[in-house]
């Protein structure tokens, strides 16, 4: 027993003189700057400045904060916070007990320097080197900046939910109010969102919000801060939420934001080590467009209920996204679905099996019936497809007319005359994997998002030329020093000729001449100026896809639990969409120019014969 005693003796004095030696080391290193290079900075196009990541420490001062609020956040975070010196001993083991106890919800035991530290210097990864740091970085703080300070940096940078930072845009985000003018109601509800933003925001669950509120209320009375009467009718006391959270929100393209920050995530900038140098990162963002493309998604997406849309502009020549929208309402749902939703793209997928099928022989006036048909398979199971609302030609079509009508039984049988393997392998080229052959991917089963999607468009209009779908052009440091800087590809993955050609084909759907068994798909969407297109349904999906020389552009609309559309209105919205954006975007008409090794043919939209003033598509010269 002495020697366990001598023992523990001896750990707690090598404790204590290594604590000592920290905190003398931390003196005389100069202190963290509180204003330093982790702040994130975008820009758009033109250099100008759209984002600055929140995590600023000096926005507001703790006397234009209310006291209601200090409270809260002292009492549920860190009630020994004035008393430690960085980090608290006794509750790092209220925390172990309870956690072993596992009688109530598991506790941490961050000091709110701990968090601060962790907050403007660090990332939440859970390794030891970062606790290591995380430890050090709070020794540092608490000796070279009093309470108050540290307080005042930790409630401008704190995370409260909805892309909001500090309690400056979380109070006019929640309340509509300044921080100052917080009562104890709404103070004591912002302390508990910071806890778990996903969890207790009141947008999202009003119940757990309350509860949440309910544990900073008791702990204020714990701290005799408040009366447990007053605690009571505070609890009972309904608040008054922001009706419109969203217009306080001060970036501008939330959704074109975390497109960024994801593909910093990819290109491996988003670390400790490059963030805490303050990154500068030049986009692709025209910031005109994504205005322009945000009104019309709100005006289409106006009473839609659940309804989501995403949406995605893109410069043709280089792949950069140029505007993108991953929701209607980015307040109530961050979840971009135009990079993250996994969604089948229909019939925009035929243009790249048309790709295919002209670079093996078809041309634009090859035929087949369109009827009821059930196709064998070697498995010896049978696929039937149908066509939109069962109408069928019972009788050859071309490859023309059934682009510009959208015909799915002209696409399966393309697909099996090709072999299944074709356009798994050419969208293996693409970068999709694990595709697994069969006739209904003709009429596009694939899952994917339109962000992705969208490199198969913008080289089938770059006549062939691939470059990666990207918003970030060019990263530095708060030095001046390059980092990163974008390399376009232009790789020829597909044959240039074989593009016009498709792309000449996907003119057909604005043509009202095809009008027979079923209408051109966009011949009610006419637009000003020349462009190629295919929309795509499924039960659960509409989509538009198209471009020209200059842009491309992609909407889906649907409903996140895959719930059916049976509103033809909501089905129409992405074509409304393009038809208003290119008509936005285009103010002269710009196309493409066969070259010397096609030849321009007019014909009969609905037989294909040669007609003189018939309809203008591109032949290759063996065809």
């Amino acid at each position: 027993m002495k020697k366990i005693i001598k023992w523990l003796r001896r750990i707690v004095i090598a404790g204590f003189v290594f604590m000592i030696c920290v905190y003398s080391i931390s003196y005389f290193i100069e202190a963290p700057d509180l204003n330093g290079g982790h702040i994130i900075r975008m820009y758009d196009q033109n250099q100008k400045l759209f984002y600055q990541s929140q995590q600023q420490s000096n926005d507001v001062a703790l006397k234009d904060v209310s006291p209601y609020f200090l409270k809260s956040i002292v009492a549920i975070e860190d009630h020994r916070f004035y008393e430690h010196r960085g980090f608290d001993p006794v509750g790092i083991l209220r925390a172990i007990k309870a956690n072993i106890s596992a009688k109530s919800h598991v506790e941490g035991a961050s000091t709110l320097s701990q968090q601060y530290a962790r907050l403007m210097f660090l990332n939440n990864e859970k390794t030891w080197s970062r606790k290591i740091q995380e430890a050090f970085l709070t020794v540092r703080l608490e000796t070279h900046y009093n309470k108050d300070t540290i307080l005042q940096g930790y409630i401008n940078t704190v995370y409260f939910g909805h892309g909001i930072y500090g309690i400056q845009n979380a109070s006019l985000y929640y309340f509509n109010k300044k921080p100052i003018d917080l009562d104890l109601n709404e103070a004591s509800m912002l302390a508990g969102v910071i806890n778990g933003p996903e969890y207790y925001s009141p947008f999202k669950d009003l119940k757990a919000a309350k509860a949440r509120q309910k544990i900073v209320l008791d702990a204020l009375v714990e701290e005799k801060q408040i009366t447990q009467q007053i605690a009571n009718q505070t609890y009972s006391t309904p608040f008054q939420l922001n009706p419109h959270p969203s217009s306080t929100i001060q970036c501008p393209y939330p959704y074109y934001r975390d497109c960024v920050i994801n593909e910093l995530k990819t290109l491996g900038f988003y670390t400790d080590e490059y963030v805490n140098q303050g990154l500068n990162i030049q986009t692709t963002l025209d910031t005109q467009i994504q205005q322009q493309l945000n009104d019309v998604v709100e005006k289409q997406m106006k009473d839609r209920d659940e309804l989501e849309v995403a949406s995605i502009i893109l410069n043709t020549q280089t792949s950069g996204v140029l505007a993108l929208v991953g929701g209607k309402d980015y307040a109530t749902s961050q979840f971009n679905r135009a990079t993250q939703a996994s969604r089948q793209v229909g019939s925009t997928m035929k243009p790249l099996l048309y790709y295919i099928a002209l670079e093996n022989g078809f041309t634009p006036t090859t035929k087949f019936k369109s009827e009821p048909t059930t196709f064998q398979l070697e498995n010896g199971k049978t696929y039937t497809p149908t066509n939109f609302n069962k109408k069928y030609a019972y009788g050859d079509v071309t490859m023309a007319q059934a682009i510009a009508l959208s015909d799915n039984i002209y696409a399966v049988k393309t697909h099996m005359f090709l072999g299944e393997q074709a356009l798994v392998n050419t969208l293996t080229s693409f970068g999709y994997q694990h595709i697994s052959p069969h006739p209904s991917l003709a009429l596009g089963t694939l899952n994917t998002n339109i962000y992705d999607f969208s490199s198969i468009y913008t080289t089938l209009a770059h006549q062939g030329i691939y470059n990666e779908v990207h918003t970030i052009t060019k990263i530095t440091n708060n030095n001046g020093d390059v980092l990163y800087e974008y390399e376009p590809q232009n790789k020829q993955l597909l044959q240039q000729d074989t593009c016009l050609m498709i792309s000449q084909l996907l003119t057909a759907p604005f043509e009202k001449s095809f009008q027979s068994y079923a209408s051109p798909t966009m011949m009610n969407y006419p637009v000003k100026t020349k462009f190629a297109v295919k929309t795509g349904s499924t039960p659960y999906d509409s989509l538009c896809a198209g471009y020209n020389p200059q842009y491309t552009l992609l909407s889906w609309v649907g409903y996140d639990d895959n719930r059916e559309m049976n509103m033809t209105s909501d089905t129409r919205i992405p074509k409304v969409i393009f038809q208003t954006m290119a008509n936005e975007l285009q103010k002269e008409n710009l196309w493409y120019e066969p070259t010397d090794t096609l030849q321009v043919k007019p014909i009969n939209p609905i037989t294909g014969d040669y007609q003189e003033n018939g309809l203008v598509f591109w032949f290759k010269e063996s065809s």
